[in-house]
């Protein structure tokens, strides 16, 4: 062999070239992309100072997204806000010119009426804004539309809010009054106790015909407490008293509400001064009547009639037509003709209807002297345990009722099942058990007693103790020892119960007075008759199904979204449906609403409330105020600060997206200075290492050419 050029430095030769070529390559990539490394590993020494800094740069710019979106946000809110303010500013207006005129002029009442009604459905459209599906007015309940008014017509609003009898919530509380009870919650699932059946409507809540007096709406147990003065309740699914009411007070400990009527008060026959009638279309259309016209006058409540003692006293006084009584002794007001046979005048009335007072459905029944049977069953785990009535006269509802399937159940004083079984299903009516173990066939009416799972207790075969002297019912056990603990404990004070069995004159109805403290003793009103009963006798408190309900207009809720502009600043978007600003001026609005005119509750016999809605629009405007609130301190809160809030927020924000955008640019120039070349140093060196190749391959071809002949 003659060439001087060997297999191993031909191999050196390559690899350097190609080095050199990938080398040429890399900076001409650089060239044409201006960036250093197409890859983190080509700047591995500044790699983590690059991905903070874009991390940074990512994160701002989210930011400014969210920004942006919550910008769109604030505008719209503003333009919101501008257009409830314009809204409530021209009613103020509209009110303003009222109140300066003829407040009695049917025309101009029926004129501001309207205005509060198209202030109020605008109020509503604008309070039920959405943005990309996100209501702005309904705090965390996003996609709930807040606002509803139920407003379908301004008469169909005034015959539901009269003025009179049903007048508008005065008081935000009251406006804003939330609850719906369909059971007595206090009560379920306890023995003897039918939940579903809880309240007792009184027509006269004290039984007193001869004065005036509210209807009455009483629970089984303290379920009002926080019902407030005020409100307006909704009474569905009762079987006579359906409707909507206000209510006037809560009385017996949150027990009962009263709520406000309109009925006339037992009076007479007696001479009355004179009675104004009106044409409810012609209001200058009116028939005064005096005792010349109509002798003397019966007044009714139960059948809400005005008798006159001369025949066909008011024969030219149609349906319909209100009416004004002055110079009675109790009766004296403003009325309306439901009919009229000329002679008896039957007035609209707004009153409860007696339902589960002393009749109706039971809420409490309780049989003493009752049984324990035991039946064994040829299967396995279906023999049954019974609790009967006294002689076997029927099931006892609800014995076992705060029990369940899994339960256990342990009896003592039985002839021979004293023992503790393991509840496999409990029959509908709540009187009987099937068990897993095996019982033997009892019947016992000896003082049978049971415990068990949920402090469950049970004493069979019981009597009652009826004490005059002390107007005393006494529940005993089969030995004549009182009960600790005993059922009575289910009643409350003031409530009514009806006994029944005994065959004696204390099968009536008593009224709780007084529980002792160990609930095995009840002391009433009325007369009681010394006896022992140990046959049977039985306990039932009444009262109705139904479901009393207070809806506000308001369907959101109150959480408060937080927005974060950066990392260490955010603000709250906290403005809900029932912010003070808007609340006051609804609320506004709604006492000049109701009451249709020339009726009692009307606007045009109400005055004063221009000024309380003056006050109340004023105040949902302005923070600053001057008068006295007319309903008590207000909450603070006006348009003029929720503007300068959402103004304030609006400038934070593009305060925030400027300094992010000014920081992302310094991060963008940081970000070149790591990732892009110096074209020119990356120019030269291409040059340097493209003639640096071209000068291997000539090297390489001319040391593939060399030979040792060339020398010989």
């Amino acid at each position: 062999m003659s060439r001087i050029s060997s297999f191993s430095a031909n191999t050196t030769l390559i690899n350097q070239m190609l080095r050199t070529q990938l080398d040429v390559f890399d900076l001409q990539t650089q060239v044409s992309t201006q960036k250093r490394s197409q890859d983190y590993k080509g700047i591995s020494l500044e790699s983590q100072r690059l991905v903070n800094i874009e991390n940074t740069r990512t994160q701002l710019q989210r930011y400014i997204s969210n920004n942006s979106q919550q910008e769109v946000r604030l505008n719209i809110t503003s333009e919101v806000l501008e257009g409830l303010r314009k809204t409530i500013n021209n009613f103020k207006k509209d009110l303003s010119t009222y109140e300066s005129g003829a407040t009695k002029d049917e025309k101009r009442v029926e004129y501001v009426q309207t205005a509060a009604y198209q202030a109020m459905k605008s109020l509503e459209d604008l309070l039920n804004t959405d943005v990309d599906g996100r209501y702005l007015f309904a705090g965390g309940r996003l996609n709930t539309e807040p606002v509803d008014f139920q407003l379908s017509t301004l008469s169909s609003f005034q015959s539901t809010f009269d003025g009179a009898v049903n007048a508008v919530a005065t008081t935000r509380s009251s406006s804003l009054e939330r609850f719906s009870f369909s059971e007595d919650k206090n009560n379920k699932n306890r023995q003897f106790i039918d939940a579903s059946n809880f309240l007792i409507f009184r027509q006269d809540y004290d039984g007193v015909t001869t004065n005036g007096g509210n209807s009455s709406i009483t629970a089984t147990s303290a379920m009002f407490s926080n019902v407030q003065a005020g409100s307006t309740i909704t009474v569905t699914n009762s079987g006579s008293n359906n409707g909507t009411y206000t209510v006037e007070n809560v009385t017996d400990s949150g027990r009962t509400i009263r709520i406000k009527t309109k009925m006339l008060t037992d009076e007479g026959p007696g001479s009355i001064g004179t009675i104004t009638f009106r044409d409810p279309n012609d209001f200058n259309n009116t028939i005064t009547k005096t005792g010349v016209d109509f002798g003397n006058l019966q007044f009714t409540r139960s059948t809400d009639t005005i008798t006159a003692s001369t025949t066909n006293a008011f024969s030219a006084i149609p349906a319909g037509w209100k009416f004004t009584i002055a110079g009675s002794t109790s009766n004296d007001g403003d009325y309306t003709v439901d009919t009229n046979d000329g002679t008896n005048i039957v007035i609209k009335d707004t009153k409860l209807t007696n339902e589960g007072f002393n009749a109706g459905n039971t809420f409490f029944d309780y049989h003493s002297g009752s049984q324990v049977v035991f039946t064994p069953n040829a299967g396995s785990n279906d023999d049954t345990i019974a609790i009967q009535q006294f002689g076997g006269g029927g099931a006892v509802p609800n014995a076992f009722k705060n029990l369940s399937a899994g339960d256990t159940v342990t009896f003592a004083g039985t002839g021979s099942n004293n023992a503790t079984y393991t509840i496999n299903a409990i029959s509908s009516d709540g009187s009987t058990i099937t068990v897993n173990e095996t019982v033997a066939l009892e019947t016992d009416s000896n003082g049978a007693t049971a415990t068990g799972t949920n402090s469950f207790k049970y004493n069979a075969g019981t009597q009652m103790l009826f004490t005059a002297a002390s107007n005393t019912i006494q529940i005993r056990d089969s030995a004549g020892g009182v009960i600790n603990g005993g059922i009575v404990g289910n009643l409350a004070v003031g409530m009514t119960f009806t006994v029944s069995g005994t065959g004696t004159a204390n099968d009536t109805t008593f009224t709780v007075s007084a529980i002792d403290n160990t609930t095995s003793t009840i002391t009433v009103t009325g007369g009681v008759v010394d006896h022992t009963d140990l046959d049977g006798a039985r306990i039932r408190s009444f009262a109705a199904a139904g479901t009393i309900a207070a809806t506000p207009y308001y369907d959101g809720d109150e959480l408060s979204l937080t927005h974060r502009t950066d990392d260490d600043h955010d603000f709250e978007a906290n403005i809900t449906a029932i912010h003070p600003a808007f609340e006051k001026a609804i609320r506004a609005l709604k006492i000049i609403m109701q009451g249709d005119y020339g009726s009692e509750g009307g606007l045009d016999q109400h005055y004063e409330r221009i000024g309380q809605a003056k006050y109340l629009l004023e105040a949902s405007i302005e923070d600053t105020i001057s008068g006295t609130p007319p309903f008590g301190t207000e909450q603070i809160g006006s348009l003029e600060a929720l503007q300068q809030t959402v103004g304030f927020h609006e400038s934070s924000i593009n305060t925030q997206t400027a300094l992010h955008k000014t920081f992302i640019g310094y991060l963008e120039k940081a970000v070149s200075n790591v990732e892009n070349t110096d074209q020119l140093a990356s120019v030269t060196r291409l040059l340097d290492q493209s003639r640096a190749l071209e000068a291997s391959y000539q090297a390489f071809s001319r040391i593939r050419q060399l030979s040792l002949s060339n020398f010989l």
